[in-house]
């Protein structure tokens, strides 16, 4: 039994409609169908994001261990050279 689905009126530049409209079409779906997964899609990754976060505020709180900006930044760039170099 489908659920019961309520409008919803969304204003986007003309551009930004193409290009939907060019993969809803490559994927053979209505534009309805490909917005309501990008949708679904990101309140997938918003509720992650914030569980993630609130675990990492928890475990700040008991006392969890920090590294200093500099350091993490070092990491990060020698990740990067890494990458880069592959």
């Amino acid at each position: 039994m489908p659920q019961p689905t309520e409008n919803v009126t969304v204003r986007m530049r003309p551009e930004v409609q193409r290009q939907l409209d060019k993969i809803a079409a490559n994927l053979d779906r209505s534009r309805n169908w490909l917005i309501n997964q990008a949708i679904a899609q990101y309140l997938e990754v918003y509720d992650w994001q914030t569980a993630r976060i609130r675990e990492r505020l928890q475990q700040a709180e008991r006392g969890g261990t920090f590294v200093p900006h500099e350091q993490a930044m070092q990491h990060l760039e020698a990740k990067m050279k890494a990458r880069s170099k592959s």
